[in-house]
């Protein structure tokens, strides 16, 4: 079979030429952020991590942890028996991987019955995460590591609003702003789903990098560290302002639809921090190689932003609405904290601003 030589991090592979497994360089931040996070991790720990990655694919994030990060053992799975004949061709010789051909909830199943605990569970799906993450629950260890990726931007963004209620229980809204929802409506549902297993999370860190979403979150025993003030929603007035609020508000009394009087609902989802810029600091000061400038750039993106503010305004939407130009977003940023409101930009949009000045506020930038 014809095989292609590619290069990411410090790591040289071979691909076979293949519709059914392939390189996915759009995921490549995915990996970098992961390498580094480890590092951290491992310094924190001082020792070298066990790790669990559920869908391997074709190695390289696994071969990638090995060679750039502290990683004791990895046991590396995928139920793709084309990308498992790959993994045991290029890992079976490496003392510290151990290689699973299941499917991911049978796995976790059995190392949860066999009492295996892991300082760091990697979840990639193709799509949503949420048929696993409850099977996660069971086998990461207190403290540990819990980094989720998903890619069904159609439902966290709105367009499927019934996909959204299966996966996630909560519906986002399509517009400008979908994709802070869809980052909120994951880290809630994590958050939800750990709670019902007496446990709690902390966001590490919460991204959308244009592509899909990833979450990194340290999973502490119980539930008493958990602020139940940080779940709730987004409520869309009818002139457009966004406020975040919780379940036991009256809603408006609307006894016909009417979309110029009605208060659209998303979520429920996470209120709190994204972000722990301490946790980010230490990722920065960790990518020593040339190789992570960009995720170096995204991670001052990350430490930039004001992550506990949930209010997104996409400027280029406001000012679609009022057939203006759309402002500098940071005139748009001095221009509200020289009235004393709080704004920052966001990671995931240059022309986005994240907020807590009303909306009646924020439309003065057009006089």
């Amino acid at each position: 079979m014809a095989t292609e030589v590619y290069r990411e991090g410090a790591v040289e592979f071979l691909l076979p030429v293949s519709e059914r497994v392939f390189y996915n360089p759009r995921a490549r931040l995915g990996r970098d952020l992961g390498v580094l996070a480890m590092r951290v991790e491992a310094e924190r720990l001082e020792r070298p991590l066990e790790v669990l990655e559920l869908m391997a694919g074709l190695g390289l994030r696994t071969r990638r942890y090995l060679t750039e990060a502290p990683v004791a053992h990895i046991l590396a799975n995928d139920a793709n028996y084309d990308a498992f004949a790959y993994l045991q061709q290029t890992l079976a010789e490496e003392p510290r991987v151990e290689l699973q051909n299941e499917l991911a909830q049978r796995l976790l199943a059995r190392l949860y019955l066999e009492d295996r605990r892991f300082d760091w569970v990697d979840l990639d799906p193709f799509g949503s995460p949420a048929p696993f993450v409850p099977w996660t629950t069971g086998v990461i260890r207190w403290e540990g590591l819990l980094y989720v990726t998903a890619t069904d931007a159609p439902v966290l963004c709105g367009a499927q609003r019934g996909e959204a209620l299966k996966s996630y229980d909560a519906v986002s809204a399509l517009g400008r702003e979908c994709h802070e929802f869809g980052l909120r409506i994951l880290v809630g549902f994590l958050q939800r789903r750990l709670v019902q297993a007496n446990m709690h999370g902390i966001p590490l860190f919460s991204l959308f990098d244009g592509y899909c979403w990833r979450v990194l979150m340290r999973v502490f025993k119980g539930t008493r560290g958990f602020n139940a003030e940080h779940l709730g929603f987004i409520a869309q007035l009818p002139d457009g302002e966004y406020r975040a609020t919780h379940a036991g508000i009256p809603a408006p009394l609307v006894q016909e639809y009417n979309p110029a009087q009605t208060v659209r609902w998303i979520g429920p989802l996470w209120l709190g921090p994204l972000h722990d810029h301490a946790f980010l600091g230490a990722m920065f000061r960790a990518a020593h190689e040339p190789y992570f400038a960009e995720a170096r750039r995204f991670i001052t993106k990350l430490n930039r932003e004001l992550d506990e503010l949930p209010i997104v305004y996409n400027l280029s939407g406001l000012a679609d609405k009022l057939d203006r130009s759309v402002p500098p977003t940071r005139e748009a940023i001095k221009f509200l904290r020289e009235r004393g409101y709080r704004a920052s930009t966001v990671h995931h949009a240059g022309n986005a601003i994240r907020t807590d000045a009303p909306l009646a506020t924020i439309l003065q930038l057009w006089g």
